[in-house]
């Protein structure tokens, strides 16, 4: 396995942060959803991962080049223990299996560094019961206690994969505060609609998180117009077109 190389944009010091990870799962959710926040807050990149393991492409934004996976930071304006600054770990990629136990590591270093000690992961997943309830998980006593007190819906029973699954079990085994947020999602196409869903719950975990969802409601709306073009119609309206809505 090749190693991972944290790349540093910013020495910002963040109070008290809380990080939030999206990785491209099932329906795009933890992608789609982070970087709708990281619009909508208009964070800065503070921070990237590279390796030569990873596809070779780099993201244009503001007309810089970053690598695959970036890391973002927001300061609040009134910070405090409860709610601190936010920090945002975003990618677009599928790792190799193997990868994601060194980008743990190397996350894991990062956090550190930046004094994170709250991590909570997006993740979407194929529905677990008929109201496609979102289901949430923790690594920690105390993870599992906020859950309970904000009336989340656990996880007691069932398999995280990728990242997440990484994240959890090696976060169980150190004592690491890590919440897994699980949301049911379209195991063939992008679903901006299950990633507006779970900003309701993200905002319980991260207080004053307040965004207006509507605009991925919206970008819903359009990948439904095109399926239902293709079913009534006939076009050619294929899922790689559809993710060309993401860039």
């Amino acid at each position: 396995m090749a190693e991972m190389k944290i790349i540093k944009y910013s020495d910002q010091k963040y109070y008290n942060p809380v990080a939030i990870v999206g990785f491209p799962g099932m329906g795009l959710v933890g992608s789609i959803l982070t970087s709708f926040v990281i619009r909508e807050l208009e964070m800065e990149a503070v921070a990237a991962i590279t390796s030569s393991e990873f596809p070779p492409y780099t993201l244009i934004q503001n007309g810089n080049p970053y690598p695959p996976i970036r890391v973002y930071g927001c300061k609040r304006e009134h910070a405090s223990e409860s709610c601190g600054d936010i920090i945002i770990v975003t990618s677009e990629i599928t790792l190799r299996p193997d990868n994601y136990y060194v980008l743990n590591a190397t996350l894991k270093e990062l956090f550190e560094e930046m004094g994170i000690a709250s991590v909570i992961a997006l993740e979407g997943i194929p529905p677990i019961d008929e109201e496609r309830s979102i289901f949430a998980c923790g690594s920690s006593a105390a993870s599992k206690k906020r859950i309970e007190d904000l009336g989340l819906k656990k996880l007691d029973e069932g398999l995280v994969r990728g990242l997440t699954g990484v994240m959890l079990y090696e976060a169980f085994h150190s004592g690491a505060d890590v919440i897994a947020m699980l949301c049911p999602a379209n195991p063939s196409l992008p679903d901006p609609r299950s990633a507006a869903r779970i900003l309701e719950p993200l905002s319980k975990l991260v207080p004053e998180l307040k965004i207006d969802a509507r605009p991925l409601y919206k970008e819903a709306e359009e990948i439904e117009n095109k399926i239902k073009q293709q079913q009534e119609y006939g076009y050619d309206v294929a899922p790689k077109d559809i993710q060309q809505l993401y860039g």
